[in-house]
């Protein structure tokens, strides 16, 4: 990850991680019985509370820019942009990795995948 000097990369890296983690968690949670996916969600809400404490403590935001128009002025880099070849109106579907940001400067790209917007060129 490449950082300015005088950031804090590794609170950047961990908040990636924890982020990641608990994207995790997420997925699996469909996968339990009711009754503990309401009690596993429960921990998971409150580990992303915490984890949006800690973060704002810090200086940190972590922005993964899921359904905004991609283009050039979002800090985001698209690992399937090669799928839509010079296609426009195109969208981020999710995010493979959150930008970080410290203090308004961006330190990491989000890394992203993309898909076509649903409008057609009349606007519907």
């Amino acid at each position: 990850m490449g950082t300015d000097e005088g950031e804090n990369p590794t609170a950047a890296e961990l908040a990636v991680d924890y982020w990641k983690l608990l994207k995790v968690c997420e997925r699996m949670m469909k996968s339990l019985p009711e009754d503990r996916r309401k009690r596993a969600g429960a921990q998971v809400r409150f580990s992303a509370t915490r984890l949006e404490n800690h973060m704002d403590a810090l200086g940190i935001e972590l922005l993964t820019f899921e359904g905004a128009q991609f283009g050039p002025e979002l800090p985001a880099v698209a690992i399937n942009a090669d799928d839509f070849g010079s296609a426009e109106n195109l969208l981020v579907e999710s995010a493979i990795e959150p930008a970080v940001i410290m203090h308004g400067k961006v330190v990491q790209n989000a890394q992203v995948m993309l898909k076509e917007s649903e409008v057609n060129e009349s606007g519907n």
